[in-house]
């Protein structure tokens, strides 16, 4: 009997042991995901940025170029006449 009192004793701390356990754990995924949702945010907000940033850099080049065809028009024409050329001969050798 007394061995089974012991077992008793010893099933009790290791049910309060795995009470434990899943607490600790139940901690650490919480700790975890918010760290991984503050990560998650802060990649966004410098992606978010770099679009920005990507985008206003874009947009300046499209309107240099638009300047540049409009101050130069017969050299933004030969240069496009030229670029067809090209494109077709290369299309051409298929």
């Amino acid at each position: 009997m007394a061995t089974e009192k012991n077992y008793a004793t010893e099933i009790d701390a290791i049910k309060g042991d795995v009470h434990q356990l899943r607490e600790d754990i139940s901690a650490l995924l919480s700790a975890f995901g918010d760290d991984a949702g503050e990560s998650g945010a802060q990649a966004r907000e410098a992606a978010l940025a770099k679009l920005r940033q990507a985008r206003a850099q874009g947009t300046a080049h499209l309107q240099q170029v638009e300047k540049s065809i409009e101050d130069n028009p017969l050299i933004a024409l030969a240069g496009a006449l030229g670029l067809g050329f090209l494109i077709g001969a290369l299309l051409n050798r298929r």
